[in-house]
């Protein structure tokens, strides 16, 4: 035996120093190989999958976001509450679409213009552009050069970019509520406005697909109001495209209003004016847990006909006009003491004595859909409390600024007046 054999095998004293650093090399090439593949994962589906125990600021650490940036591309509205197993838009994700399935045309270049320039004049993605023409974003272009473009940015249908369908009516009646449906290729932040109002889309069934009502004020005058649909890319690009809808005269009629003596103090501008902004106050929350898509029930008996319809342009005897120039809701005649009850699930948002609406109560059937009732000679429900269809929440009466007995029922969409038999043959949501 040698005498090398017979000694114990031993690793060179330097080697054994530097095993810890191999090992933590190996480790670290280990967890940055899982990080850079659970990225890239997050890179081609633009979503993430909260996992239990996640926080808001735990996910915007993760990905190089701010909580507020999360909170704007997913529309939270608590950031306490986000559910394990949700998936959430990661904002300043580009997900790359196939070149070779997108149908193109060329278009010219115009003098001094960049592709970024290009780009916003055709409504399109700036990294869409470079990816189909081999560009950089920011270089100048030839005057007269031909770039590539998708062929629905040439002939303008109603989609674009990450937007592969968009659902609006072309014309919408004053008073009358439409819906705007918008589906994504993809999970971008959506956007929407009309008429200068932010629409707050919301999930429909999926991230990608997004629904906002569409309320036309019953003064709204008559003309064309384009709605805007857009999104935000991963470089800051903002892309929209402005469809026309065209709002149509309501064709409503006008009244003089006789209002008893020992009540004409409660036309008092301070007096209508404070309880108008706690009203506003109740009905301005916009929740998501509750989507109404089936049609409301009717909140009192079909033997109770209207007795003053929705949008009727009302006056008192002294010529001035009423709190909001017409008539908000649908009045039903009716003896005191029938029974109110809630035309949809809701929350009670507001339910107590005011000066001009007499006993009132005010119902949230979530993502900015509300309904009041006015007038009531009793409350049968109190705020936060959880309604069902059918459940009674008043009797009717003669309280507030009323000229006898009747219920007032009026619904509100993002604070506008609408009309509520709208919904009694329709649902809210699609």
């Amino acid at each position: 035996m040698s005498e090398f054999e017979q000694r114990p095998h031993k690793l060179p004293t330097t080697l054994l120093r530097l095993l810890p650093v191999v090992a933590a090399v190996f480790l670290l090439a280990f967890l940055l190989g899982s990080v850079a593949t659970y990225e890239h994962a997050i890179a081609q589906s633009g979503t993430y999958t909260v996992q239990p125990g996640d926080t808001l600021s735990e996910i915007a650490g993760r990905f190089g976001v701010s909580v507020e940036e999360l909170i704007a591309a997913n529309g939270i509205t608590n950031p306490n509450l986000v559910a394990s197993g949700s998936q959430l838009v990661i904002p300043g994700v580009y997900i790359a679409p196939d070149p070779a399935a997108i149908e193109t045309r060329s278009i010219p270049a115009y003098p001094g213009e960049s592709l970024a320039a290009l780009a916003r004049r055709t409504g399109q993605e700036l990294e869409l552009l470079a990816i189909l023409n081999n560009l950089d974003g920011s270089q100048r272009l030839f005057p007269g050069r031909p770039i590539a473009v998708p062929v629905e940015a040439a002939r303008g249908a109603l989609w674009f970019g990450a937007i592969s369908a968009i659902d609006s009516p072309q014309t919408l009646t004053q008073g009358r509520t439409g819906r705007l449906v918008v589906e994504a290729s993809r999970a971008v932040p959506l956007l929407a406005e009309w008429n200068g109002m932010p629409l707050p889309l919301a999930p429909l069934d999926a991230i990608t697909r997004q629904v906002a009502l569409l309320p036309a004020g019953a003064l709204m005058e008559p003309g064309s109001y384009p709605v805007t649909v857009g999104y935000t890319t991963s470089s800051g690009q903002l892309v929209t495209r402005d469809l026309p809808l065209e709002v149509v005269d309501g064709g409503y009629a006008s009244q003089v209003v006789s209002i008893p003596a020992d009540r004409s103090e409660l036309l008092a501008p301070d007096t209508v004016k404070a309880e108008l902004e706690q009203v506003t106050a109740a009905w301005s929350v916009f929740t998501t847990d509750l989507m109404l898509r089936d049609p409301f029930a009717r909140p009192i008996g079909p033997e109770f006909g209207t007795t003053s319809p929705f949008g009727t342009r009302r006056s008192y005897e002294s010529g001035e006009y009423s709190l909001e120039g017409f008539h908000a809701g649908q009045d039903f005649g009716a003896s005191p003491g029938v029974q109110v009850v809630a035309p949809a699930i809701g929350i009670v948002a507001l339910a107590e004595p005011l000066n001009v609406r007499g006993n009132a109560v005010i119902l949230d059937h979530g993502r900015g859909l509300f309904t009041g009732y006015w007038h009531l000679s009793e409350l049968r429900v109190s705020p936060g409390q959880v309604v069902q269809p059918g459940d009674v929440i008043g009797l009717v009466g003669n309280t507030g600024l009323s000229t006898g007995a009747h219920l007032h029922w009026e619904a509100r969409i993002y604070g506008t007046a609408v009309d509520p038999l709208q919904f009694l043959d329709e649902a809210p949501f699609p």
